[in-house]
This record gives structure tokens, C-alpha cells and sequence, in this order.
């Protein structure tokens, strides 16, 4: 029994050395950056700590349903051209830290993105009742509410590049990688689902603003192939075999080497049962878009909470030394992770509780024996 003891204070000895070690070497790691958190309790706080950063004072904000990721990117170019903040809320009601930034940045008017299957009666009665006037932008979601969005753009700007991106759920994270750039350089993006009709509405809307360039954003093989033989137009297709793969070659496609060393980092949003992915994380990215564009620096997407090798290549060829964090905290990847560790850990102390029950129990049986002999 002391024999296994030793072994144990031997073992416990062991591991708050290794997490000591641990911590000296995150200090270490993370002391080479400068580190801007962007991070908490959730989404919507999130968001206004973004805001704050932002604004001190604005009359008018935009509402958009936070699950609709469509609407989203496609309203970002046009709410950063009029200086507009952007909140996010549910579609039956708008929540308390969306009020509470509103009456905190002195809002008087809120532009309601889409119109009651994205934004309820509801919430209309809600901005009444809390004293706020309101207008929406009634437009059927997919490519009608893009072209609609894009023409309040090219009324106030000379717009001569649009970018199309695909309706699916796993390409519009693409859009969101894209959307700093965009935002900086006044640049619509379009949410087609990939019909003749839409195409056809594309190509129109081409003609009829004397467009020059079109950037064909996503993963391969998702965009419709007619968009490849748009006449009388440039065409800059980045592609990527996922959200991850084409963030990597849209940052070496459009970015260099940095000027100021600002990065900004989001996950690229949670996969749900391998067929959906989750709208957090990319609120989160979307919300920090904008300082993204005012540094004219990247936004990049990351799986873990960790580099991983081709993410930290990035980071060090383009000089990046400002990581501006939102939605989690960057950490110092770890081989020996406990919380990756856990389960075998697990296992490994239950069979050494039974040993030990077991050699308590046969030293017990052995010491009735002596007695009975």
C-alpha cells in the first residue's frame, strides 16, 4: 500500500510541474504579441464590444436576424459605407444587450433588414413601445435582396466590382472572409442560389452600372459555371476546398505583408452534426469585420482554439504582431492537452483504483488467514 502511495505523490508531484512548465510557456509564447480581446458572455455582447470600439454616437442602426447569414454579409458592405452600426437578435424579439447598446450609442431609428419571416411583427411592436422609430428593407431573401442592397450602394458610391458567392450554408463563411475587403473597397457581394433567373438578374444588374470586375467567391465547385463566361467584365475567382482553405488563399491572393501587423481571428463556425453550421461564430467574425477594414487587414479563420501550423505560417510570413481575438481565446497549442487527454486519463486511474481494491482485498483475506492458522 505505501509502495503505491509513493507512487501517487510521485505522479501528483509530476503533473503541477508539468502544468507550471505549461504556463511559463504560454507566457512565453503569447509575449511575442500583442494581444486585443474582443471576446464575451455571449454573441450579442460580443457585438457591442466591438461596437464600442467603433462608435460613440450614431442615430440610426441596422437590425438583422442573427440566423440569417445570407442577409448578413450582403447588408456588411453597405451598413460600413454609411458608417452604420449593425446588431443582431432573434426574429420574434430584439434582446436586452441590443437595447442597451442602442441606448448607449443615443439610437433614434433602426432599419429592419428583410421583412417579417426575418424580422417579426414583434419586434416592430417592441422598438414602438421602447420609444424607437423604424423602417425596413422589404426584400424577399436570395439574389433580389443582394441586387437591392447593392443598388442602395452604387446610388451614394461608383461601385465597378461585385462579388458573387453562393446561398449554401457552407459557402457563405466565405463571403464573411471576404467582407473586410469588400468593406474597405465598397465592393456588393451577391447571394445567388446558383438559378438561370438569378444569373440572369446578375448579368443585368452588370450591364445596366457599367461593372468591370467580378470577384467569384467559395468552394469549388459550388458556383454555377455560366458565371465563368460573363462577357465584358474581369473575372477573379478564389476558390478553396472549404471555409478554411479558401480564407488561406484569399489572404495570400489579398493581402501581403502588413503594414500595421493587425490581424483579426474568429473560428469559422461550429459544424453541427456534420451537415450544419452554427451562426455564432460567424456573428462573432461579421461583428469584428469592420475594425477589420478600417486596418485594411485580413480576417482569419481558425478550427481550434490554437495555430495550427499552416495558420501560424501566416501569421509569421506577413508579420502579423496585433491579434485582435473575438469569440475565444487564443492559447498555445498543447500535444499534451488533459482536456484531450481526458477519457484514457480517465481510464488509466479507474484501473489503478481497482488494482488498489484488489491488493487492499487480498492483503485483508491474507491477514484473516495468519489469524485463522
Amino acid at each position: 500500500m505505501k509502495k503505491y502511495l509513493k507512487y501517487m505523490i510521485l505522479a501528483a508531484l509530476a503533473l503541477c510541474l508539468y502544468k507550471a512548465i505549461d504556463k511559463v510557456l504560454d507566457r512565453m509564447y503569447l509575449g511575442q504579441y500583442t494581444i486585443n480581446d474582443y471576446t464575451d458572455d455571449t454573441r450579442f455582447t460580443t457585438v457591442n464590444k466591438v461596437l464600442d470600439k467603433r462608435f460613440e454616437k450614431s442615430d440610426v442602426a441596422i437590425l438583422i436576424n442573427t440566423e440569417y447569414i445570407d442577409q448578413v454579409v450582403s447588408t456588411a458592405p453597405y451598413a460600413y459605407s454609411k458608417k452604420i452600426p449593425v446588431f443582431y437578435t432573434e426574429k420574434q424579439k430584439v434582446l436586452k444587450p441590443v437595447y442597451d447598446e442602442m441606448e448607449k450609442l443615443g439610437v433614434k431609428k433602426v432599419i429592419l433588414v428583410g421583412g417579417v419571416n426575418s424580422l417579426s411583427e414583434s419586434v416592430e411592436r417592441s422598438l414602438e413601445r421602447n420609444g424607437y422609430k423604424f423602417e425596413r428593407i422589404n426584400e424577399s431573401r436570395g439574389i433580389n435582396f443582394s441586387i437591392k442592397i447593392a443598388e442602395m450602394m452604387m446610388s451614394d458610391n461608383k461601385i465597378s466590382e461585385i462579388a458573387v458567392v453562393t446561398s449554401d450554408e457552407f459557402d457563405l463563411p466565405n463571403a464573411i472572409s471576404f467582407s473586410p475587403y469588400s468593406q474597405k473597397n465598397k465592393i456588393p457581394i451577391l447571394v445567388t442560389s446558383n438559378t438561370q433567373n438569378d444569373y440572369l438578374k446578375i448579368k443585368k444588374l452588370i450591364r445596366n452600372n457599367n461593372i468591370n470586375k467580378v470577384y467569384l467567391i467559395g468552394n469549388e465547385g459550388y458556383l454555377n459555371s455560366n458565371f465563368d463566361r460573363l462577357a465584358n467584365v474581369k473575372i477573379q475567382k478564389i476558390k478553396g476546398e472549404d471555409r478554411y482553405d479558401f480564407n488561406k488563399k484569399l489572404i495570400k491572393t489579398i493581402y501581403g505583408k502588413s503594414d500595421n501587423g493587425n490581424v483579426y481571428i474568429s473560428k469559422g463556425g461550429e459544424l453541427l452534426h456534420k451537415r450544419h453550421i452554427g451562426s455564432g461564430q460567424l456573428i462573432n467574425a461579421i461583428a469584428i469585420s469592420p475594425l477589420a477594414a478600417d486596418n485594411d487587414s485580413p480576417l482569419l479563420f481558425i478550427e481550434n482554439n490554437y495555430f495550427e501550423t499552416q495558420e501560424s505560417q501566416i501569421v509569421e510570413k506577413n508579420g502579423y504582431k496585433i491579434l485582435n481575438q473575438v469569440g475565444f481565446k487564443i492559447e498555445r497549442r498543447n500535444y499534451f492537452n488533459i482536456e484531450r487527454m481526458k477519457n484514457a486519463t480517465t481510464v488509466v486511474l479507474i484501473l489503478i483504483s481497482i488494482m488498489m481494491v484488489v491488493r487492499v482485498s487480498r492483503n485483508s483475506r491474507d491477514e484473516e488467514n495468519k489469524k485463522i492458522l
